[in-house]
């Protein structure tokens, strides 16, 4: 039942279907034409994934610029990178990162490929402090930050409790990147350099930081509660429940409310904290 399914959605948002049989069996890239006049020359993995983010690709509007590069047009921005940022856009249009970002500085911790960047400009920011370790995402980052003519800086850098290089295993350097799930296979290694987590926050002169970099939020722990509170909020991806706790106690002690959470999907720990400063006067009559 699932197979046919699958086969009516291909052919209906096909305008040419038959094309899928010579992409499957060639393994190779060829022409595919969606039904709202989408022309992409892709892989038969590309296709399964646009076939199932089709929705996602009429609203996006998103366009091939090479075998591997997409350009999606959101209003008046837009973002050159991987297929996957359909999603990362998707998720953030949810409402992940809603928050008044208007003449603030954002401290991005886990950058990608300048997707929170360009939203957060989009919602008035002043400027941007990237962190990304993968190197290969530093182009699109850049070009990113060129075509929407944001105010930001680049720093190819995780974070951690101190300075320091380490070598990480992965699958795909892609959104997910140093994540570990069940299928996992940890094929490649790769260098990254790490910055001094509270020296990133005094040095960015940051009003709001978003984390997503993952296993790097523990090391908000080692913090001083003087530089936390030098940031009014803070949106944190957290990768297990006993690590999400440990921030909730750390930010209580700080001074901070946890704002908001929301938890992840059942297969994995994942969840988002949200944690807003508790204005000095408030703070004095806990």
């Amino acid at each position: 039942m699932t197979s046919v399914k699958i086969l009516i959605r291909t052919m209906s948002i096909l305008k040419n279907p038959f094309a899928i049989l010579s992409l499957k069996l060639r393994k190779k890239p060829s022409k595919v034409t969606f039904s709202n006049g989408t022309v992409f020359q892709i892989t038969w993995p590309q296709f399964r994934s646009l076939r199932d983010s089709y929705e996602l690709v009429k609203k996006y509007r998103l366009q091939q610029i090479s075998d591997e590069i997409f350009k999606i047009t959101i209003n008046s921005y837009q973002l050159i990178g991987s297929q996957t940022l359909m999603h990362t856009m998707e998720e953030m249009g949810s409402g992940v990162y809603e928050y008044n970002y208007q003449d603030k500085v954002v401290l991005d911790i886990g950058g990608f490929e300048g997707d929170s960047a360009v939203f957060f400009w989009s919602k008035g920011a002043k400027k941007i402090v990237i962190y990304e370790p993968v190197l290969e995402h530093h182009p699109y980052i850049h070009e990113n930050i060129r075509l929407n003519n944001i105010n930001a800086e680049v720093h190819a850098k995780g974070i951690g409790t101190k300075d320091d290089e380490i070598v990480v295993t992965y699958d795909k350097a892609d959104n997910c990147f140093g994540l570990k799930t069940k299928k996992t296979t940890n094929k490649n290694k790769m260098k990254i350099k790490i910055k001094n987590v509270t020296h990133a926050i005094v040095e960015s002169g940051a009003d709001i930081a978003k984390i997503d970099c993952e296993g790097a939020e523990i090391a908000l722990i080692t913090v001083s509660n003087e530089i936390l509170r030098k940031l009014e909020y803070i949106i944190i991806e957290v990768h297990t429940t006993q690590i999400r706790q440990q921030l909730i106690e750390k930010f209580k002690s700080a001074g901070f409310t946890m704002d908001r959470y929301h938890d992840g999907d059942n297969d994995n720990e994942i969840s988002m904290a949200y944690f807003k400063r508790i204005p000095e006067a408030d703070l004095s009559v806990l």
